[in-house]
């Protein structure tokens, strides 16, 4: 049987229209210029099967225990209207959470609790869409005095309609608060036994809490949480292959995300994660590594919004938080960059399109890219998290004393420190000298060249990447400044940054040397088909006749180590098969 094999990554065309990401936002400075959803706090929505949407707010009335409101919408969560409340007498709710089964009926739970004496999880349904509500369950409760509590409940509909609940729980002795689950498989009638979902090892105070979840185009499940006493409650995630069993640690942190996160999976595979620092992030690559996006969806930093992620269009992505009523904000979604082999950056048109700014100072003008971080840092960086080998080139200009240079193969940056983010990087320093370093949430020398390095004088550095090799050359390319052999870092993107000083760059640019390949290995009755992963979430397809429509091969690929593989049977395939890659 001879097959004939096609390379094809069929993309689309290339877009530098957004800023750094795959949503773009009005840029509003305050949750006040969107759009008013209610005026109550901690909204979570879910849509129907007819289409419309369905929300949770919570009310607080002056003097009274706070209660639950139900709001609906049908034209994409724009507008609402009120449709219902649920009440509890004597008692407090608050962090509603609604879902809907497959049957059409909406399952909401909250926290319902009398305060250090009882704490309850109950579901209602209602079989109405949210016009009337019955109680049905209660997911976990812990009754007596001076008791911890149980907070903000999650639904999420695993395999084969088994619903999953997690919650933050204190009701353990000897640790602060851990994520539990639960299971039902009978839609919420009942519930089975207690899941340590996220624990500190041994019990402690650090509180892991807050948890959202959602299943990946890979079938995984992620989970994303604060824990309280990391950080400013820093957002971490873990990963699990049925959404019940879960790694037995604290997981692994989310870069600018503190406390109360929510993650919402886009249909091409893309990530997408907020929190109360009130940034985007998204990852391409099932949250091995994060970017923020610029500009958020309101730029006015760090408050405890417990905002939410929904995708309401198929290119719109809704943004909520709560201050002084709900609020929400709407963005456009766009698919994938496809960065060019031969990348380029002179700024002359005057802005950084898909270059995302990590702290410091920036400015544009002559087409030069300015970081004046005098007494403070930057970066910024661009590109594929993906790009590996190849050639980075810019000139660079340090203004006045200090540190300034390019970053590559660098993944998951923060702004919260000088050296927060994995990365390498190549600095000329007035000091005298060029140094090549590893950034990895602090700073390790590698090697130092003396040159001269005076201000106000441009240099051209040039960086070869070939695996491991890495070849540093100052002004000439006739002798290297610095030849070194490393394998802390084999992709990311690339950058630029100033320590301490004002600097500028001009003619930023990257040839990719690295060009993905379908391969195949035919096998005693299949075909072993692999090809590596990039950032953006790749499918087989086949077709006997180039004339005729491509299909997708259903099958599901794996992924492991970098590379996806699929096996496919040989037998129904004619003898002129074709084969392509496409998104």
């Amino acid at each position: 049987m001879g097959v004939t094999l096609a390379v094809w990554f069929a993309l689309g065309s290339v877009s530098f229209a957004d800023p750094s990401g795959p949503v773009s936002w009005p840029g509003f400075t305050t949750p006040t210029q969107g759009t008013l959803v209610t005026g109550g706090g901690w909204g979570r929505m879910t849509r129907l099967t007819n289409g419309n949407w369905l929300c949770v707010s919570t009310t607080y009335p002056r003097g009274e225990n706070s209660f639950l409101e139900i709001y609906t919408s049908s034209d994409g969560a724009k507008t609402w209207k009120y449709v219902s409340d649920v009440v509890e007498s004597g008692r407090v709710l608050d962090n509603g959470e609604l879902i809907t089964l497959t049957n059409g009926t909406v399952l909401l739970t909250m926290r319902s609790l009398i305060l250090s004496n009882s704490y309850h999880l109950p579901v209602y349904q209602s079989t109405n869409n949210g016009q009337t509500w019955t109680y049905l369950s209660n997911i976990d409760s812990n009754e007596g005095t001076h008791i911890g509590g149980l907070w903000e409940p999650k639904f999420y509909l695993l395999q084969n309609g088994v619903l999953a609940a997690f919650y933050s729980n204190e009701s353990h002795p000897g640790y602060s608060q851990m994520i539990s689950e639960r299971i039902s498989t009978d839609n919420g009638a009942s519930w089975g036994n207690e899941i340590w979902a996220v624990a500190q090892a041994g019990g402690g105070g650090l509180r892991p809490g807050m948890p959202q979840i959602c299943q990946m185009a890979t079938g995984n499940y992620i989970m994303v949480y604060e824990i309280v006493g990391i950080g400013n409650a820093d957002v971490y995630y873990n990963i699990s292959s049925n959404g019940m069993n879960w790694p037995s640690t604290l997981g692994t942190h989310i870069p600018c995300q503190h406390a109360g996160p929510f993650i919402t999976a886009l249909p091409d595979g893309r990530l997408l994660v907020n929190s109360s620092e009130n940034q985007v992030s998204f990852s391409d690559d099932f949250g091995a590594t994060w970017q923020k996006i610029d500009p958020p969806p309101w730029n006015f930093g760090f408050f405890l919004d417990w905002g939410a992620l929904y995708l309401v269009q198929s290119n719109q992505v809704a943004a909520w938080a709560t201050t002084n009523g709900l609020w929400s904000t709407f963005g456009t979604l766009s698919p994938p960059i496809v960065w060019p082999r031969q990348y380029a950056a002179d700024f002359s048109s005057g802005t950084d399109s898909n270059w995302t700014r990590y702290g410091g100072n920036f400015a544009i003008a002559n087409d030069t890219y300015w970081l004046n971080d005098t007494n403070t840092y930057g970066k910024a960086l661009t590109g594929d998290e993906f790009w590996s080998d190849g050639v980075l080139q810019a000139d660079v200009m340090v203004s006045t004393l200090g540190n300034a240079g390019l970053i590559f193969r660098a993944t998951n940056p923060d702004y919260t420190g000088p050296d927060d983010g994995f990365d390498y990087y190549v600095g000329l320093d007035t000091g005298g000298f060029v140094i090549l370093g590893i950034q990895s949430n602090s700073w390790t020398a590698l090697a130092n060249t003396p040159i001269s390095i005076t201000t106000n004088s441009w240099h051209h550095l040039t960086i070869n990447l070939q695996g491991s090799n890495i070849t540093i050359y100052v002004d000439t390319t006739n002798k290297p400044a610095i030849s070194y052999t490393d394998r802390t870092f084999t992709r990311g993107q690339i950058g630029v940054r100033a320590f301490e000083c004002n600097a500028a760059f001009k003619n930023v640019t990257f040839s990719n040397a690295s060009i993905p390949k379908l391969t195949l290995r035919p096998l005693s009755s299949q075909f072993e088909f692999s090809w590596p992963q990039t950032s953006h979430y790749l499918l087989l397809q086949c077709t006997a006749n180039l004339a005729l429509p491509w299909m997708a091969v259903t099958n599901m690929p794996n992924l492991l180590a970098g590379i996806w593989t699929v096996f496919v049977p040989q037998t129904p395939f004619a003898s002129r098969t074709f084969w392509r890659v496409s998104e």
